[in-house]
């Protein structure tokens, strides 16, 4: 059984959804109706919900602030939007969150139903390729490949969809490292989610937030470069996206034991 929460501020709607759905029938257990954001976030300190069903207009936090950090503590969770609001701004919103469903009021328990018939299919098969996964046996959390070679860490936790996320954004820092002025914002809007839940899904995945992965990075490839003696430290700096020598001392000395130069000694 996958478990659902509401949160759906008008009582009227919010107690149709309760009587007129046949959960069990659709392999459902609904945890509660809850009618404003605040509340669902309480629930999800003390549940595990599978799907959260949740109107746009609701007072104090609405849907998409809800969506958005109800994922932020459970990156798992899939979300439907049901609202009277069919405006293109958040529809692209929620397109943004990776919403499952966007459902227009005046509900319809017919349609309703429909979607989570759809939603509990997703789920059924993102969890048949987990144990698929699983069963191929691949690489463990404490044997991440080498900074250079990572894209996607093996049989980590999490769900496919997450992780194809992670790849995406793995994908782009490599290849763009390099400039100076590469921030998570850039990273998330490559992927299209907000900064801190793609925070959150890379170091979940990782290990590491999307900043010590470009700098890990960058230092990878400082260190490479430092044993061509032709290539000079100065040089090295501008080449990774370093505009401060100190600062990229510093960044090294912290990922190696030792400054550029000590590091370039040792080799010679």
């Amino acid at each position: 059984m996958y478990k659902l929460l509401i949160a759906e501020d008008v009582k009227t709607v919010r107690e149709t959804l309760v009587r007129s759905i046949p959960w069990q029938s659709l392999g459902i257990t609904l945890l509660g109706a809850v009618h404003n954001g605040e509340e669902a976030l309480a629930w999800l300190d003390e549940e595990e919900p599978d799907l959260l069903l949740t109107d746009i207009g609701m007072p104090k936090m609405n849907g998409l602030e809800l969506i958005e950090a109800a994922q932020a503590r459970k990156p798992d969770i899939r979300c439907i939007i049901l609202s009277g609001l069919n405006e293109f701004e958040y529809a692209r919103q929620a397109i943004k969150l990776h919403v499952l469903d966007y459902v227009l009021k005046p509900i319809d328990p017919g349609e309703i139903e429909k979607v989570l018939a759809r939603a509990v299919e997703s789920l059924r098969k993102e969890r048949e390729e987990l144990k698929e996964l699983a069963f191929a046996g691949q690489v463990s959390k404490d044997k991440l490949p080498h900074l250079s070679e990572l894209l996607l860490p093996g049989d980590l936790s999490g769900n496919l969809k997450k992780k194809k996320l992670v790849e995406q954004a793995v994908r782009y820092v490599k290849e763009q490292y390099m400039r100076r002025e590469l921030a998570l914002s850039d990273v998330a809007a490559a992927v299209g989610l907000s900064d801190k839940y793609m925070n959150l899904l890379v170091k979940e995945v990782t290990g590491m937030t999307i900043n010590h992965l470009i700098i890990g990075l960058r230092m990878e490839e400082a260190a490479r470069l430092l044993k061509d003696p032709v290539n000079r430290i100065y040089e090295i700096c501008e080449r990774i996206g370093y505009t401060d020598q100190d600062h990229f001392r510093e960044s090294f000395k912290k990922q190696f034991g030792l400054t550029p130069t000590e590091y370039r000694n040792q080799l010679l």
